[in-house]
């Protein structure tokens, strides 16, 4: 059967397939948390021709206005012949850009450079071979030798020579020679630095002549449509060599897409782009390489590498001058990866003397604690939430969503919108800030409860009115519902997400600090990074117990310092291998099992200050 996905692709679906088994086959974008079991609610599509009845799954996720607008779970829809199919129909709008923007380069050695030449012209009393002629020419203009000769390059030079007038210009990387190209093109040199996450990837398209950031776009993981998270990843590519190659695929493709973007909103093309630097927790690393991940998922947890990786793109399918180099930053442990070598590159501070502290928050989260003593990581699986997924009115920070709460005891209720327009639900940092300004009103409790309106004292009229019972407990709304025709809310389920994302990162703190043999109070700093966490405010983390009672002036915001260490080892060649050198130093600590991991989460899920 043919179905239209607007605005003009036409996909051919299988019988007794769903749409989602459509879409995902298509390499086309769904959300799909739960594999497809019909728990999350997140695969929503809007059918606009042929709009099939509701089912089950559908009438228990979707309110009465988008059931009436022909919005439907695409896991419980079967294609129809001539059904037309809306996918994304909310506008992105790209946080990571104004985070990364404004850095400035200090130091510029990428390690690869371009140089001009102008070679002599072949005579009968010099009939040196054409690239004999260009390579002594590019020695004298070095320094160096180039003893290798690759077939790109050296089946090139007899037409680039002459394209050119015999002047040229070569790409060099130490004594290899990467590409050649007519005349003089040294103002044309770009690098890529990349930040896989488990839920988005971001790409900054850098000038390497002058080190400035010229564009910064993000987009999901296409891996999310097989997992919202590394475990669920991982449980699935080890199903079957066609599922891992699946999953392979789907990253690359998220890449390449990217790049293409950015070749269409700048005037660089991608052949002009010969180095890439690449950062991402260990799973999503060895998902992009094509690695063995099954020994990740059980002990002792073993990664196939750790060290720093350098590839052509050419050996990884990258869209971009085939022979530009594409270096991995180090691994730290089996689920503490390059992500976080990068984020201590990135927040370089937490290096100086003294006991600090550094919080990657993600769906993944890393830990990384540096005393005058030791340095030591760690992961916690604090899920999803954090990016809106599992979330009722969850979302990415995309234009619509929710960012930021304000309650008062009186009942006004106070919501900063993306894009200022009408919300359409919450992302993170909002979550965070709404569940806060309900706890401090006394709409919810320490243990997380929303209250029953009936039976509590001092609560106001308005916020009474606002707590109901929905499908998932008692429920909070934010914001009714106009245009959109649906009301935002926070429920019970919300909040109990929230509380075991929380309580890991919590314990997980605690944990560290006592394996380090200091006090909670001995924390000199405590530094957040991510994206997500450059929108949170110390108050609201240390208010619902995220990080234990700590003086709020130690808490510290540096954006996503993950990419700011890709960046950084992108224009300059020697934080690589500084890396390099501080992977060796870190101990990796493996939570899972810990007995003091475990009593200190029961004792973070409480929404208080947490000591």
């Amino acid at each position: 059967m043919k179905i239209t996905i607007l605005p003009n692709r036409v996909i051919m679906t299988m019988e007794n397939e769903s749409l989602m088994e459509a879409l995902i086959r298509h390499q086309l974008p769904v959300q799909n948390v739960c594999n497809g079991e019909g728990t999350c609610g997140k695969c929503k599509v809007r059918i606009t021709r042929h709009v099939s009845p509701p089912n089950d799954r559908d009438l228990e996720h979707l309110n009465d206005t988008e059931l009436k607008s022909g919005v439907r779970l695409a896991c419980a829809v079967k294609p129809e012949e001539g059904m037309v199919i809306e996918l994304n129909f909310v506008a992105s709008q790209d946080r990571k850009e104004s985070v990364l923007l404004g850095l400035k380069a200090t130091t510029l050695d990428p390690g690869i450079e371009k140089v001009f030449v102008k070679s002599s012209i072949p005579s009968l009393a010099d009939e040196r071979g054409d690239w004999d002629r260009f390579v002594d020419e590019l020695s004298i203009v070095t320094g160096k030798n180039y003893p290798k000769a690759s077939i790109h390059t050296l089946s090139k030079v007899p037409y680039v020579l002459r394209e050119g007038d015999f002047a040229l210009t070569a790409t060099v990387y130490g004594n290899e020679i990467l590409d050649i190209e007519a005349g003089d093109t040294t103002k044309r040199f770009y690098g890529v630095a990349i930040d896989i996450g488990t839920t988005s990837v971001a790409v900054a398209l850098v000038d390497l002549n002058r080190g400035d950031i010229l564009k910064v776009l993000s987009a999901e993981n296409e891996q999310t449509a097989y997992g919202a998270d590394v475990i669920s990843r991982i449980t699935y590519a080890r199903e079957s060599q066609e599922k891992a190659l699946t999953l392979r695929a789907s990253i690359r493709r998220t890449i390449n897409h990217l790049l293409e973007e950015l070749a269409a909103q700048t005037n660089v093309t991608k052949n002009e782009i010969y180095k890439m630097t690449i950062v991402g927790n260990t799973t999503m690393h060895h998902l992009f390489i094509g690695l063995e991940i099954t020994h990740l998922a059980v002990s002792p947890f073993v990664s196939v590498c750790n060290r720093p990786l350098e590839f052509t793109a050419d050996e990884l399918g990258m869209d971009i001058n085939s022979q530009a180099r594409i270096n991995f930053l180090p691994n730290i442990g089996s689920f503490v990866g390059a992500d976080t070598a990068g984020a201590i590159m990135g927040a370089s501070e937490i290096l100086e003397p003294g006991n600090h502290l550094l919080i990657d928050l993600g769906t993944n989260c890393e830990l990384f604690l540096k005393t005058d003593d030791t340095m030591i990581a760690c992961s916690t699986a604090a899920g999803p939430a954090f990016e809106g997924a599992g979330i009722v009115h969850g979302m990415r920070a995309k234009i619509g969503a929710i960012e930021s709460v304000t309650l008062t005891e009186e009942g006004t209720v106070s919501c900063q919108v993306i894009g200022d327009q009408e919300p359409i639900g919450i992302c993170g940092s909002g979550l965070i800030e709404g569940i806060d300004e309900m706890r401090k009103v006394g709409v919810v409790n320490k243990q997380g409860k929303i209250v029953d309106p009936e039976k509590v004292q001092g609560l106001s009229p308005e916020l009474s009115r606002r707590i109901r019972m929905g499908e998932n407990g008692r429920e909070f709304v934010l914001t009714y519902g106009a245009n959109q025709g649906f009301d935002v809310t926070l429920n019970q389920k919300d909040i109990g997400e929230l509380q075991l994302a929380k309580g890991a990162v919590c314990a997980g703190i605690k944990t560290l600090v006592e394996i380090a043999k200091i006090s909670l109070a001995e924390l000199d700093s405590v530094t957040l990074s991510g994206t997500f966490a450059t929108y949170l405010k110390a108050n609201n983390i240390l208010n619902i117990g995220l990080v234990p009672d700590i003086a709020p002036e130690k808490i510290k915001t540096v954006g996503n310092a993950a990419h700011v260490g890709a960046l950084l080892a992108l224009i300059d060649h020697n934080e690589l291998a500084k890396a390099g050198e501080l992977y060796r130093k870190i101990s990796h600590v493996e939570l899972g099992g810990s007995p003091k991991f475990s009593n200190y989460f029961m004792t973070s899920m409480y929404l208080e200050r947490n000591s």
